[in-house]
Formats: C-alpha cells, structure tokens, sequence
C-alpha cells in the first residue's frame, strides 16, 4: 500500500512539474498601415481538439486518451499503475486459493493432502492469511478501477487544458514579511501578491 501512495505522490509531482504548454487561442487581430480594414481571423490547427473524444478513447484504451492529447510521458505510467494492480491482484488471489484449500483440508482432517510447508497453520492461522489474502485482492481490484478512472479524468482534463491561455501578464509573488500583531510584538509570515499588468 506504501507503494501505491508513493507512486501516486511521484506521479502527481511530475504532472504538476511538466505543466502545460502555452498555446494561442483564437484572437481576431486587425490590418493597419496601408489604409484598409481587413480582418484577419487567426485559427488554431487543433481547436476542435474534444475533451469527449479524450474521454472515450481512455475508456476504450487506456492510455489512447493521453495519446490523443499528445501527452506520451503519461502513457507508460498508466500501464505501469495496470501492471501493479494486475500483479498484485494475481499475487493474491493465487495465495487466497492455496490457503482456503488449507483452511478446508485441516477442517475436515485431510492433513496428508496439505504440502510440508503448509502443515505449519493451524486452522485458526490459516484462517487469518485466508482472509488477509482475500481482503487485499478486493483491495487491489477497488485500486485497479480507481486507476481506470484517473487514466479517463486526467484525458479528459488534459484535453480542456489544451486551449488554457497562460498569459505572461498574470504573475504570483511569494515572499516572506514580517508584520506587527497587537497581540504580540511580531509575527513571521508569506506574503502573496496577485498582480494584473
């Protein structure tokens, strides 16, 4: 489970740090210079780029969503998130059928047919790895269509971010400052600053 936290915080960290590209949006810019007034519409070459079709080829395939939106780092990390959840709901439902046939076998006395290792359990032991390995399989198949989900919402918002304008004129300031309080005699702070140019 520490695994799949981590691999969700990595995953996380690297989408936010990529972050999106800049793109023009549609604008209608104007001739001046020699008299005329002609309007010429600029076009973007992907502006009918859907959030549906992102959405419906990540349902479909998952993975094809995140291709469709050019984003091709994303590809190998949702089948690599696949791939645990695959090996894991594996893992464990191979070892819930070893130990419910042990568990069954020391309840009805057939001690011969339970392997060497396994005679080690007693019944009340078996019973316990039975429903642990029973426990993190569904755990794993709940985390499986989570990870299904996720791979359809990042598509599907990756498309709508596609025309997100990013403007150089918006800009975020962070820094410290110190303040009086009448409370105390000072306080220690961030101070953030949202400017319009």
């Amino acid at each position: 489970m520490r695994i799949l936290v981590l691999i969700f915080i990595l995953s996380a960290a690297s989408s936010i740090a990529i972050g999106q590209k800049i793109q023009p949006t549609d604008s209608t810019f104007l001739k001046l210079g020699d008299g005329s007034e002609d309007i010429e519409t600029f076009q973007m070459k992907d502006s009918t780029h859907s959030p549906r079709l992102a959405a419906l080829y990540s349902a479909i395939v998952p993975g094809m969503g995140q291709f469709y939106n050019q984003k091709y780092w994303k590809i190998p990390i949702v089948y690599a998130l696949g791939a645990l959840a695959a090996s894991q709901i594996k893992s464990n439902h191979q070892n819930y059928v070893l130990f419910r046939n042990v568990y069954f076998n020391i309840r009805n006395g057939n001690d011969e047919q339970i392997e060497d290792y396994l005679q080690l359990f007693n019944e009340e032991a078996a019973e316990r790895r039975l429903e642990s390995y029973e426990r993190d399989r569904d755990y794993w198949i709940i985390l499986a269509g989570l990870f299904y989900v996720l791979n359809i919402v990042d598509a599907t918002v990756d498309a709508h971010l596609r025309e997100f304008n990013i403007n150089e004129d918006l800009s975020l300031n962070i820094k410290p400052s110190i303040q009086r309080s009448p409370y105390s005699n000072m306080h220690a702070g961030l101070s953030l600053n949202f400017r319009l140019k």
